[in-house]
């Protein structure tokens, strides 16, 4: 082919040509390749000479190629050659790229046809369009997006454009809004106004601003963005909003939960504090009264818990209603607290006992016989001598006093603070003297009616504290409930019995058995039981020298847990006493549900047996013993009376003060050889 690479007007065509150019032969062949068409492609000229131009397209085109170029030469016919056209080529890696190209045709001196192509790479133009294409789809999108309200106006309010979603939701036909402030409701258009009333150098930033607008079928919190823009017709206000009801909503809602109590819907104690702090006058006093529902959670456990909390909503509508108060709120399950004011002219303290009486009557009325055991403490707040927490305080120690001691009211003052203090120091000294053992045991001896010996004794706990004295066994188990210890309260005893047990087996053995005390709660886990019956066995204590009395609350709710843990007791060897026989809530059918040994008969029945109900009662109690094939011992005697008349009527056993008081083991052989 007469091409002339050499010379001087196709050096610097090629070399020069921005556009990559190529020349085939009528078969298709790569004559000429040039330095742009290198670059386009990948190849060198020396890889692509001599080759099928085919090898720049791909396959799905470069099979056709060859068919197309001798179709031309036989017919003559083409419909691209002088024109150009968008077509698909491969780059040497593969690539796929877009390229423009145009055709033309020559022919050298001999007559012989070939081609020259001119390539034009349209990968960064098409990227541009694309681009262009996104930044146009995602203004469009952003401008008619339902989520957001686009409007411009003017620095007096009048509006210029807005978009779709503002159009729709704020200028219906409905709605007179071609002037902005005309779509915002209420308190909010003084803030708009107040916006419009700016000057252009009142915008150096943007300004953010909720507003409530006038939707068709209701008000909408919007929270705006506007700011100023400036262009060929002059300065305007471009406010971009977005709705915010439902996070407004959200916030009120959090807001609820965080400070109310979701029952009753009464603000919780710290946000009444900051009311309380926020509106409290100089010189005014007032009274911070706590009261609580004692029986409530015997009514939850028989209503059960959707009931309950119905009447505990009532209660605080009702207490809204008719009872006067500046502030209400749930401290815990049943107990609230009441801030009111006080005439400082009147009478104080009849005024407290006044809103105490009508407050009474009030849960009375709402809730019925459960306000009759109601306890109420008080406390009298002066800015001046006290905080807001202190009185609480000081009302949380009146109610305990009232608690403890079953008083209707009581008025906060030194002494309550005292008992208050001892309660606390108590508390801390039990938590030690529980961890390091300090709580000693004494020992009751059980006597048998019919021979009238010896046949028990009852372990019994006996605690004297450096700081306090004597500490009765009632308050021990009181504090122990207060701080959730009674499983370790009980591990105590019965590890420190044992331990006696074990060292002094000529006074504790299977003829003189030792009944240890067990709580109801320690009486349904599993890991109190087994620890028990493990310590006998370690010690090598022969399990019938050990009792177990556990009280029939016990026996309120008898579970899988609770028939495992007495039958485990009875396959160990250990024998179980039901203690304070009907003081609790047990039915008789109850009996019959655990392997029990024997009823113990409260010392309430026992005192009573001067009277003659009283000793029907006691009749009774050993019959229903006797039924259930259970032997009897009777708690509290102090008379040869009381005696006398038990082991009539089948009572087998028997202590009390006739015989002795619980001792320490050191003393029962001197106590022995008195009562022999």
């Amino acid at each position: 082919m007469a091409i002339n690479k050499e010379s001087s007007l196709y050096k610097a065509l090629f070399e020069a040509a921005a556009d990559g150019i190529i020349i085939i032969n009528a078969r298709g062949i790569i004559q000429s390749f040039s330095p742009s068409a290198e670059r386009l492609f990948g190849y060198s000229e020396i890889e692509v000479f001599g080759k099928n131009v085919s090898i720049l397209m791909p396959k799905s085109e470069g099979d056709k190629h060859d068919g197309y170029l001798r179709h031309y030469l036989d017919t003559g016919s083409a419909s691209i050659i002088g024109k150009g056209r968008e077509v698909t080529a491969m780059r040497k890696s593969g690539q796929l790229f877009q390229m423009h190209l145009s055709i033309g045709r020559a022919e050298t001196a001999e007559g012989e046809p070939f081609f020259v192509g001119i390539c034009h790479d349209l990968s960064m133009y098409q990227n541009v369009v694309e681009q262009l294409e996104r930044v146009d789809i995602r203004y469009r999108n952003v401008f008619d997006s339902e989520g957001l309200f686009i409007v411009r106006v003017t620095l007096d309010g009048a509006i210029i454009l807005s978009n779709k979603s503002f159009t729709q939701q704020f200028r219906d036909a409905t709605i007179t809004a071609d002037d902005f402030i005309d779509s915002v409701a209420g308190s909010s258009a003084k803030d708009a106004k107040l916006l419009f009333s700016l000057s252009e150098s009142g915008f150096k930033n943007e300004i953010k601003m909720s507003l409530m607008m006038k939707g068709i079928s209701s008000h909408i919190e919007v929270e705006w963005r506007f700011k100023l823009v400036k262009d060929n017709i002059g300065c305007h206000i471009q406010g971009v909003g977005i709705d915010v009801s439902e996070k407004v909503v959200a916030a009120n809602e959090a807001f609820f939960l965080r400070n109310f109590d979701p029952i009753t819907k009464l603000p919780q104690l710290d946000y009444v504090k900051q009311l309380f702090d926020g509106n409290q006058a100089e010189n005014t006093l007032f009274c911070f009264m706590t009261f609580e529902l004692t029986d409530f959670d015997r009514i939850r456990k028989l209503n059960g818990e959707v009931l309950a909390n119905k009447m505990l909503e009532e209660l605080a509508r009702s207490l809204e209603t008719n009872i006067g108060y500046l502030h209400c709120a749930r401290l815990q399950a049943s107990r609230f607290m009441m801030v009111f004011d006080i005439d400082v002219a009147g009478n104080i303290e009849q005024q407290t006992k006044d809103k105490a009486i009508a407050l009474q009557a009030e849960l009375q009325r709402t809730i019925g016989e459960i306000s009759s055991e109601i306890r109420i403490g008080s406390a009298y707040h002066n800015r001046a001598k006290s905080t807001f927490n202190e009185t609480v305080e000081y009302a949380l120690m009146a109610i305990e006093y009232s608690r403890q001691n079953m008083l209707f009211l009581s008025c906060y003052n030194d002494s309550i603070h005292q008992a208050a203090d001892r309660k606390k120091g108590l508390q801390k000294a039990l938590i030690e003297a529980i961890r390091n053992a300090e709580i000693d045991v004494y020992f009751q001896p059980k006597i048998e009616l019919k021979r009238n010996r010896v046949v028990g004794y009852e372990a019994l706990m006996r605690w004297f504290s450096n700081d306090y004295g004597f500490v009765s066994p009632w308050e021990v188990i009181e504090t122990a409930q207060e701080l959730n210890l009674p499983l370790e309260l009980d591990k105590c005893l019965m590890d420190k019995t044992m331990s006696i047990v074990k060292a002094n087996p000529s006074i504790f053995n299977t003829d003189t058995p030792v009944a240890i005390n067990i709580s109801a709660k320690s009486f349904g886990v599993k890991r109190v039981i087994d620890a028990l019956i493990d310590n006998i066995n370690s010690q090598n204590i022969d399990p019938r020298s050990i009792e177990v009395e556990v009280t029939e609350d016990a026996l309120l709710t008898i579970g899988d847990q609770v028939k495992s843990n007495a039958n485990a007791l009875r396959a160990a060897g250990v024998k179980i006493c039901l203690d304070d026989f009907g003081t609790g809530y047990s039915a008789l059918s109850y009996l019959g549900k655990l392997p029990l040994d024997n009823l113990k008969i409260d010392r309430s029945f026992v005192i009573e047996s001067k009277e003659k109900s009283g000793r029907l009662m006691l009749e009774a109690i050993v019959s229903i013993a006797k039924s259930f094939h259970l032997t009897v011992t009777a708690e509290g005697i102090e008379t040869s009376e009381q005696q006398a008349f038990l082991a009539k009527i089948g009572c087998e056993y028997a202590q009390g003060f006739y015989y002795s008081k619980a001792i320490p083991v050191q003393d029962i052989p001197q106590w022995i050889a008195s009562y022999q």
